[in-house]
C-alpha cells in the first residue's frame, strides 16, 4: 500500500543532456537579447520607495490627553502582542526572572562592579555589569546602559564604561548590559540578520532583543536600593534603537536618552544610510506604529533626543530629528510638559559618537530630573580614564551551550510545519495568500522593442503590475505556439540562454522575466534592507514575487491567449516563489519545473542563512504552516516537476510503500515483518537495507508501533529498504533474567534470520547485500548491538531458514539498550541473588562480552532522563567498543526519556542517524 492517500504522480526528471549542444548551436543573439536593458536606471529602487512610503502610518489627530492615552494604550498593546511576542515568544515573556550573580571586582574609589548574567529567553543568557556606589543608602536612581554595534568591545567600550562610572560616582546604580551579537555575544549565531530565522518559524526574532532589555530592567529594579520612580535608559546607535524601543513600550522607564539611534520609517525610505538592521525593521511594526509614534509615546516622561550634525553612519541630526520632534512635541504639549522633550545636537566632533559632549547632555538631563531636592547632580563629566577595565577583566562567565538565534530557530523548527487540521485546499490557499500578503494583481503589458533573427522572434516587454511594479520581460517565439513557459532564475534572466534554447526547441514560447529583487529588478541601493522595510510595512518580498508571477500567468492566458502557461525556475530562491505562485494560482499556472529547489525550508536554517542573503526565504511564519511538501501538494503533485532533485527533495517528497506481515521465519512461525520500500520513481536500486527491531523488555512490543513506523518511514524516504520485525517473546516475569531465559538465544536468532531474509530476497526487493544495517530501541537496542557483535558466530547462528546467507551487518544504531547485564544487575543490587547460570547467561547476552575487531561501526543513542535503562549502559558500550578499536559515537540527548524515535521533541535525530547510515551503507561514488 502507499503511505499517502494522494495517488497523483510526482514526476521528477533530469535536465536534457542535449541542452549544452543545443546552446552551442543556438543563435548567438540569445544571450545579448536577454541582457538588453528594459527598465530605466534605478527604476526598481524608486518603485520600492514609492511602494513603501504611503504604507508608513502618520500620527493620529488627537486633541486631549484622554484621546491620546487611548491611542497610546492601543499601540503599545498591538506592538507587544502582534510584533514582539508572536509565536513562542508569548511563552518566553512569562518566564520568571533568572539571574546568576558573579564576582564583585574593585572599581574606582567610589564604586565597585558586580558581574551577573540573566536569562533573556530560555537557554539564552546575557552578561552584564552592575556598577554599585560604595556608600549606598536608601532608594537611588538606576540607569540601564545599552550599547550599539561595538562587535569587539561590546560592554567594555571605553565611552560606555565612562558613562557607567560617572553614573556610579553620582550615586546611581548603573547596569552595563551586553547587546546580542556584540562583545561577549559576538558569534555567528548572534548575527542580527539571523534573527529572521526565528521569523521563518513563526516566532518573533525581535523578541530576544526586547526580552534582553526587559529582563535587564527586571534585574536592575530588583535591587533593594533601586528607585522605581527614577529609571533611565541611554545608548548609542543600535543602543539608541534599544533605548527608544524599550522606553516607549515599557512604562517603567521614566527618562530616556536615545543617541543617534533611529529615525522614522519614512525618513529611512529616502535616506538609505538610515535603513536599519533586522531588529530595527521588524515584520509588521509599521502596521501599528512608526518611530514617530514611539517617540510620542514617551510623553510626558523626560526624553532627550541626541543626534550628531555630521554623522558619518546614520541618523544625522538635520533630517532625522525634525520629524520625530514634530510628531512628539504636540503630545508633550497636551500634558503641559513641553520642557520634558529635549534635543541635543553634537557638533564636536559631530560624527557618530557618545563622547563627552553627548554624555554631558545626558548628565544635565539626569541632574534636572533625578537630583534630590537641593542636591543637584553634577553635569560636568568626572575624569575616570585611569579606572577603565579591559574586556578580559569585565568578562562574565556564560554557559558553554548558550543559545543564540540559530540554535533557537533549529529547536523551534523541529516539529514544523503544523498544518491546519480539517481544512480544504481552498482554505489552505486563502491562508497562504494571507501569510505571504499576495495581492490579486493585474498586469498591463507594453512592448518596448521587437527583434528577429531567422525564425526566432523577440519582443521586449514592460509588464506593469498594478501601479506598483514594472517587471522586465523578454519574449521568444518560433512559430505560432499557444503554450508559454515563464522562466526565472536566481542569477536573473541573463543566465537563461541555454534554458531558452531548450524550450524553443521543444516548441514552446518563452517569457524570461526578472521579478521583484532579481536580475534587472534588483534594487540598486541597499537592496535587502529595503526587503526588510517591505516586511515592516506589512508586505512580504515572497508575496510580491509570487504575486507578480501569478499575475503574469493570468495576463498570458487572458490577454495573450495562451492555452497553457508553465513556469520554470532555476535556483532555490526562484524555485520557492515559483512554487508558491503555483500554489496560489492553480487556474492560470498549468505546471512548474524547479531546478535546485530546496526539499525543505529547514535547509535555510540548517545552512545557517541570513536574511541579508535572501529576504524572501524568511517570510514570517511560512515554515510554521507550509513546507515544500505542503506547497507542492497545494500546487498539485502532478503539476510540479523537480529537475535533478536533491537527496533532500527525494527524502521529503517521496512516498513510502509498506508491505505488511511478510513471512520471514518459515513454516510454523506466526511472527512476521513489515517492509518499508523506497519510492522507485525517485530512486533506483539496489538499496542498502536496515533491520528495525522493536523494544518491549523481550516480552512485549510490536513491529508496527509508532517508533518503528517513524524509523521505517524516515529511512525508506532516505533510500533504505527497511524490515521491521516481530520476534519470539517471553511471558513477562519480574526479573529480567527470567524473561531472558525464555527466549535466549531464539529472539537474537530471529533477528539474524531477518538479515538473511533480506540477502535471500535481494533481487525481489532490490537490496544491496553488502550494505545492511540495524536499528532498535530498548530491548531492540540490546538485540541490534548483539546482532552487530555476533555476526556469523556459529554458536548463535540459526540453523535455518536461509542457510548459507550471512547474518553479518555493516552498521548499527542501538538506542537506550542494555549492553552489560552484569553491570545492570549490580546497579539494581540483584547480582548477589543471581545463580551461576544467571550470571553466565547475563554475560553471554551482553554485547560488551562479544566485541571483536571485525565488528561494524556503532552510533549509540541515549537520553539523560531515561528512568528505565541508565545512560551508563550506553557509556559502557562505547568504552568497550573504543577499547576494541571499533568506531563508536555516543549521542546523549538532553532531557530525552527512555523511549523515543528519530524525532523526539528534544532533538531531531534524523540527520545524525541517516548521516551515519549513509556514511557506512551507501558506497561512496
Amino acid at each position: 500500500m502507499r503511505h499517502h492517500s494522494v495517488r497523483t504522480l510526482l514526476v521528477f526528471c533530469s535536465l536534457l543532456s542535449l541542452s549544452i549542444s543545443l546552446l552551442s548551436a543556438a543563435e548567438p543573439d540569445l544571450q545579448n537579447w536577454l541582457k538588453q536593458p528594459i527598465l530605466e536606471k534605478d527604476q526598481p529602487w524608486k518603485e520600492v520607495q514609492a511602494f513603501i512610503a504611503p504604507k508608513v502610518p502618520g500620527m493620529p489627530e488627537v486633541s486631549s490627553v484622554t484621546q491620546w492615552e487611548k491611542v497610546n494604550h492601543r499601540i503599545r498593546k498591538e506592538v507587544l502582542d502582534k510584533v514582539v511576542y508572536r509565536g513562542e515568544a508569548a511563552k518566553w515573556r512569562d518566564t520568571k526572572l533568572n539571574v546568576v550573580w558573579g564576582e564583585t571586582i574593585p572599581g574606582g574609589p567610589e564604586y565597585k562592579i558586580q558581574k551577573l548574567r540573566f536569562e533573556a529567553v530560555p537557554g539564552l543568557w546575557v552578561p552584564a555589569l552592575l556598577y554599585i556606589p560604595n556608600d549606598l543608602t536608601g532608594k537611588v536612581p538606576v540607569v540601564m546602559n545599552v550599547n550599539g554595534h561595538d562587535r569587539n568591545d561590546g560592554k567594555a567600550a571605553d565611552y560606555k564604561q565612562v558613562r557607567c562610572i560617572n553614573q556610579a560616582k553620582r550615586g546611581m546604580l548603573a547596569l552595563n548590559v551586553e547587546w546580542l551579537g556584540m562583545g561577549q555575544l559576538n558569534s555567528p549565531g548572534f548575527t542580527h540578520y539571523k534573527m529572521n530565522q526565528l521569523d521563518l518559524c513563526g516566532t518573533s526574532g525581535l523578541a530576544p532583543f526586547y526580552l534582553a532589555m526587559k529582563k535587564g530592567l527586571d534585574a536592575l529594579l530588583a535591587h533593594p536600593n533601586a528607585d522605581p520612580r527614577r529609571v533611565a535608559v541611554a545608548g548609542l546607535s543600535g543602543g539608541g534603537w534599544q533605548t527608544i524601543f524599550i522606553s516607549s513600550l515599557d512604562e517603567r522607564v521614566t527618562l530616556s536618552n536615545p543617541v543617534a539611534g533611529y529615525s522614522s520609517f519614512l525618513t529611512r525610505d529616502y535616506h538609505t544610510k538610515d535603513l536599519g538592521d533586522s531588529e530595527q525593521t521588524p515584520n509588521d511594526l509599521a502596521l501599528y506604529a512608526d518611530y514617530t509614534h514611539l517617540t510620542a509615546m514617551r510623553a510626558p516622561r523626560p526624553t532627550l533626543l541626541t543626534n550628531n550634525s555630521k554623522d558619518n553612519c546614520c541618523f544625522e541630526s538635520g533630517y532625522a530629528q525634525p520629524p520625530l520632534l514634530k510628531a512628539a512635541f504636540p503630545i508633550f504639549k497636551l500634558y503641559d510638559k513641553e520642557e520634558n522633550l529635549q534635543k541635543h545636537i553634537n557638533d564636536d566632533p559631530g560624527t557618530h559618537n557618545f563622547l563627552k559632549d553627548n554624555r554631558e547632555a545626558l548628565y544635565r538631563m539626569l541632574s534636572a530630573h533625578f537630583s534630590e531636592p537641593g542636591k543637584p547632580l553634577p553635569v560636568e563629566e568626572i575624569p575616570c580614564d585611569e579606572e577603565l577595565k579591559t574586556a578580559e577583566e569585565l568578562q562574565v562567565e556564560l554557559p558553554a551551550d548558550n543559545a543564540d538565534f540559530h540554535t533557537l530557530a533549529l529547536k523551534l523548527s523541529q516539529n514544523l510545519p503544523r498544518p491546519a487540521k480539517k481544512t480544504t485546499p481552498e482554505k489552505q490557499r486563502a491562508a497562504l495568500k494571507k501569510l505571504i500578503s499576495a495581492p490579486e494583481s493585474k498586469v498591463i503589458g507594453t512592448k518596448v522593442d521587437h527583434k528577429s533573427a531567422g525564425d526566432t522572434k523577440v519582443t521586449f516587454w514592460k509588464l506593469k503590475v498594478d501601479q506598483d511594479w514594472t517587471v522586465p520581460a523578454v519574449e521568444f517565439s518560433r512559430g505560432s505556439a499557444k503554450s508559454t513557459t515563464i522562466i526565472v532564475a536566481d542569477a536573473g534572466r541573463q543566465s537563461l540562454a541555454e534554458t531558452v534554447e531548450t524550450l524553443l526547441a521543444q516548441g514552446q514560447n518563452v517569457l524570461a522575466v526578472d521579478p521583484f529583487y532579481f536580475g534587472e529588478s534588483k534594487i540598486s541601493q541597499r537592496d535587502f534592507l529595503y526587503g526588510l522595510l517591505v516586511a515592516a510595512v506589512g508586505e512580504r518580498p515572497l508575496g510580491i514575487q509570487a504575486g507578480q508571477l501569478a499575475a503574469i500567468a493570468r495576463w498570458l492566458k487572458a490577454d495573450q491567449k495562451q492555452s497553457t502557461v508553465r513556469i520554470q525556475a532555476v535556483g532555490p530562491r526562484s524555485s520557492l516563489f515559483t512554487l508558491v505562485a503555483a500554489a496560489i494560482e492553480p487556474a492560470a499556472i498549468t505546471g512548474v519545473s524547479l531546478q535546485d529547489s530546496y526539499g525543505s525550508l529547514k535547509e535555510v536554517l540548517e545552512e545557517d542563512k541570513a536574511v541579508s542573503q535572501a529576504p524572501e526565504l524568511f517570510c514570517f511564519g511560512l515554515l510554521k504552516a507550509f513546507d515544500i511538501k505542503e506547497l507542492t501538494e497545494l500546487a498539485g503533485r502532478d503539476r510540479v516537476t523537480f529537475l535533478s532533485p536533491s537527496e533532500r527533495v527525494k527524502r521529503e517528497l517521496s512516498e513510502v510503500e509498506i508491505q505488511k506481515d511478510v513471512d520471514y521465519l518459515g513454516a510454523g512461525r506466526e511472527e512476521k515483518l513489515d517492509l518499508y520500500l523506497p519510492d522507485a520513481r525517485l530512486r533506483k536500486g539496489p538499496y542498502p537495507a536496515v533491520v528495525i527491531i522493536h523494544g518491549g523488555g523481550w516480552h512485549g512490543g510490536d513491529k508496527g508501533a509508532r517508533r518503528e513506523i517513524n524509523i521505517g518511514t524516515n529511512l525508506a524516504k532516505a533510500g533504505y529498504v527497511c524490515a521491521s520485525i516481530n520476534y519470539q517473546l517471553a511471558k513477562k516475569q519480574s526479573r529480567f533474567t527470567d524473561n531472558l531465559k525464555q527466549v535466549w538465544p531464539g529472539h537474537l536468532q530471529d533477528c539474524k534470520t531477518a538479515v538473511r531474509f533480506l540477502r535471500k530476497h535481494a533481487d525481489k526487493y532490490q537490496v544491496d547485500t553488502d550494505h545492511i544495517g540495524a536499528i532498535g530501541g530498548s530491548a531492540g537496542g540490546h538485540l541490534v548491538a548483539m546482532l552487530a557483535v555476533t555476526g556469523d558466530d556459529p554458536q548463535l547462528e540459526p540453523e535455518e531458514p536461509y542457510t548459507g546467507f550471512s547474518s553479518r551487518i555493516q552498521a548499527v544504531v542501538p538506542m537506550y539498550g542494555v549492553h552489560d547485564l552484569i553491570a545492570l544487575a549490580q546497579s539494581r543490587d540483584l547480582l548477589s541473588s543471581f545463580s551461576e547460570e544467571e550470571k553466565s547467561l547475563s554475560k553471554q547476552a551482553s554485547a560488551v562480552s562479544h566485541i571483536s575487531d571485525d565488528d561494524p561501526p556503532f552510533l549509540v543513542l541515549h537520553g539523560t532522563r531515561d528512568a528505565l535503562v541508565p545512560v551508563e549502559q550506553s557509556e559502557l558500550l562505547q568504552t568497550a567498543l573504543k577499547k576494541g578499536g571499533i568506531p563508536a559515537e555516543l549521542i546523549i540527548i538532553e532531557g530525552a526519556p527512555h523511549s523515543f524515535h528519530l524525532q523526539p521533541k528534544q532533538r531531531d535525530l534524523r540527520p545524525a542517524v541517516i548521516g551515519f547510515f549513509d556514511q557506512h551503507l551507501k558506497p561512496q561514488k
